[in-house]
């Protein structure tokens, strides 16, 4: 539709609405007959001039946007592709339980419903408008079910569930905005105090949560609420959301179209050169702003971003990866923009390749060094026999499932001569000794007073060590040369 016919249709809204001011009134006459008839002129009229109003600001937007196209003589600058946002969402018929529970102004219903599917929320995106709508005052309910999503006590965390239920909440609001219900007094007061509530939050918790600034942004627009802010603060809440894929049509909402070379100076003293470059293309502000400067300042910025990590780390080889990483993913977003505003004149993207190709052959190097260090220091590691615990169970042990042998003596400390290199120190006694029994070194019998078992004082490689219990000379038919008890019987055990 040309302008001419759009500004043509505004000027006839006033006529239209005197229609059907006068087709209300034949129709009083009759509101005694249905109970539910109670709409009155001053509703109607209220929410027929909120709709007017919206239609005008986006017009003068339309008409703002086309006068430089004009004077530019066929030279006008590349557009931004329209954000989702921005792009009217097709509405599908909504199951019976949501519709329910917006036609009884159940707020708490509501939050309930979609609390349980804020996980899969795309099923029921597209029926919400329509659930909405059917609501007596879609504004209220909205506005209710915001109390539960957003508590007074609600903080900046930036978890996976916060994070959706501040989706879920920006959502509803952009409904209320869709509809352009009537906003009645009481209910816009109830909003700004919600919305009051909402700064004094985001200022407690550091402020600097993008969705949650769009949050309010979106309050203040679905819900006339800017008179209520300066414009100050509403600009800062642009350059903290201004990331957001929504924030150049809220810009537009909220009919600052004025205060956007403000915004772009506050976006560039705070390091976001990159981010004011789509405010400067969707108010056309090219001249004033030329974009090519600011992409230079966000590399320079970036440069100097990745030297700070290099020093906080001590240079590190961790800050060093860290820096490299910040610097490249940096230059990529500007060679992204360079590419989509058509900017190869105003900042070469030859001279952005050769910086990327430079950086990722930089990380890669560094990486490979990396790796190679990593695996000549496992090679370098000598192969080690494993260490055995002296608390592990003795080769002794074994002896438990030897034939019993008649009087077959108990091992005392003279068994262990070989470990403690003290050979036939301890030859006159044993570890059991009984009463009676002589300490001259005669042996005792299986056949009295049984010895306790082994003791596991020693570690079992003392036993089975050079010159051990095992490797020693033994007289089969009797004790031998040394005078001590022969050992478990040698024959089990073959040389």
């Amino acid at each position: 539709m040309a302008t001419a016919e759009i500004e043509a249709a505004i000027k006839s809204i006033p006529e239209k609405k005197e229609s059907l001011r006068k087709a209300l009134e034949a129709l009083l006459p009759y509101s005694s007959s249905l109970a539910s008839f109670t709409l009155e002129w001053k509703d109607l009229d209220y929410h027929i001039s909120a709709i007017e109003k919206s239609i005008q600001d986006r017009f003068k937007d339309l008409q703002a946007k086309e006068a430089p196209r004009s004077a530019g003589a066929g030279s006008s600058p590349p557009e931004l592709k329209p954000t989702p946002a921005a792009a009217q969402e097709p509405e599908a018929t909504p199951r019976p339980e949501l519709k329910s529970l917006c036609v009884a102004m159940d707020a708490q219903g509501l939050r309930s419903f979609l609390s349980e599917r804020r996980k899969d929320f795309s099923a029921v995106r597209n029926e919400l408008t329509p659930a909405i709508r059917a609501a007596p005052d879609p504004a209220k309910l909205v506005l209710d079910a915001m109390e539960g999503f957003y508590p007074p006590k609600f903080k900046g965390e930036k978890d996976g569930e916060t994070q959706m239920i501040r989706k879920t909440y920006v959502n509803l609001l952009e409904r209320v905005q869709g509809i352009a219900p009537e906003i009645k007094p009481a209910v816009r007061l109830q909003a700004k105090k919600l919305a009051m509530e909402w700064k004094g939050n985001m200022a407690d918790s550091g402020g600097e949560n993008g969705l949650e600034a769009m949050g309010l942004l979106q309050l203040i627009v679905s819900y006339s609420l800017v008179s209520e802010f300066e414009v100050d603060d509403i600009l800062d809440l642009l350059v903290i959301a201004c990331r957001r894929k929504q924030a150049v049509d809220l810009c537009k909402s909220l009919g600052f179209t004025e205060h956007v070379p403000d915004l772009i100076q506050k976006l560039k003293s705070r390091g976001k050169q990159l981010d004011s470059v789509k405010f400067v293309y969707a108010f056309n502000l090219e001249e004033q702003c030329p974009p090519g400067p600011l992409l230079k300042a966000y590399v320079m910025e970036s440069k100097k971003a990745a030297k700070e990590v290099r020093k906080k780390g001590n240079n590190s080889s961790q800050s060093q990866n860290e820096a490299i990483s910040k610097e490249l993913g940096a230059l990529k977003l500007v060679l992204k923009a360079v590419e989509e505003y058509k900017l190869e004149a105003a900042y070469p993207r030859e001279n952005l390749e050769k910086q990327i190709a430079k950086l990722e052959k930089l990380r890669a190097d560094r990486k490979r060094t990396a790796a190679a260090a990593s695996n000549s220091k496992t090679q370098q590691q000598p192969n080690k026999r494993p260490w055995q615990s002296s608390i592990s169970k003795p080769a002794v042990a074994v002896h438990t499932v030897l034939p019993v042998i008649q009087n077959q003596p108990p091992l005392g400390l003279a068994d262990r001569a070989p470990y403690m290199d003290l050979g036939g120190s301890y030859a006159t006694g044993s570890l059991y000794n009984h009463a009676g029994q002589n300490v001259s070194g005669t042996p005792i019998g299986l056949g009295g007073l049984r010895s306790p078992p082994r003791s596991y004082l020693y570690p079992s490689n003392s036993l089975v060590g050079t010159g051990g219990l095992y490797d020693r000379p033994v007289n089969h038919t009797g004790y031998p040369a040394s005078g001590l008890p022969p050992s478990y019987g040698s024959s089990l055990y073959p040389q």
